[in-house]
């Protein structure tokens, strides 16, 4: 057994997955947990491995297993509470998008983040890539601009590649988000453009919120972290005398 889905109720129909999983800023993450609690998707199935590290995730005192399915809304989303190590992203795409088209899905859609650029004073962007050309119409109702030429790592190339195999029309929706912290942010920008999409609302003020106590909490770290190599260096300057 490399993965096995357990379910825990019966699956509502559905034909959309959406994917989100941590990656750059955690923002495939941030943005899953979000819709989750917008839209109130139940927890419909689990991911058992014996590839994973042995770890579950807590919530109200009962542990859950990290990778899990929640759905409703006429769609279902599969997040995890934990990065998905490169040399498992592979078998794990194909036992998501497997036994997803068992539940009827017909397309996908990934939420990821990549690396901003550091040159651009423009607001964040929201890219994407696709798994075919057969997902063109799909790019475009999302109204993101497609990358041309570069790279993605991590599960999310596993994913769109074994979409293209499977003949699923999937989309990346890749915000340009933050390496160094967690960026809700992005995360906020992100699930603005896929509301669009879907034609529903989703509450993203408290991810700006967020941003803010986050980036506040940061800017105090690295003052705190000058200050006290300023006082470092100011010792090293003028060293005690001995007589």
């Amino acid at each position: 057994m490399a993965y096995e889905i357990i379910k825990d109720r019966d699956i509502p129909e559905i034909d959309v997955l959406i994917a989100g999983f941590p990656g750059t800023g955690l923002i495939g993450g941030i943005a899953s947990e979000q819709l989750i609690n917008t839209l109130e998707l139940e927890q419909v199935a689990s991911v058992k491995s014996d590839e994973f590290p042995p770890t579950v995730v807590i919530f109200d005192g009962i542990p859950r297993r990290p990778v899990r399915f929640f759905a409703g809304d006429g769609l279902m989303l599969v997040k995890s509470d934990m990065v998905i190590a490169p040399e498992l992203s592979d078998g794990l795409s194909k036992a998501v998008i497997d036994w997803s088209i068992e539940q009827g899905v017909k397309e996908l859609i990934i939420f990821d983040g990549i690396p901003e650029r550091d040159d651009s004073e423009e607001e964040k962007k929201v890219w994407g890539a696709m798994s075919s050309y057969a997902a063109t119409d799909k790019a475009k109702k999302l109204d993101i601009e497609l990358i041309k030429r570069g790279a993605i790592t991590g599960i999310s190339s596993s994913l769109l590649l074994y979409a293209g195999e499977k003949n699923i029309r999937a989309v990346g929706m890749f915000a340009e988000g933050s390496t160094k912290l967690p960026d809700p942010r992005a995360a906020s920008i992100l699930l603005e453009k896929f509301a669009e999409y879907w034609d529903i609302e989703i509450e993203t003020q408290s991810l700006i919120d967020s941003a803010e106590e986050l980036e506040t909490q940061f800017a105090q770290l690295v003052n705190r972290a000058q200050s006290a190599q300023d006082d470092m260096d100011t010792r090293s300057a003028s060293p005690p005398l001995y007589g």
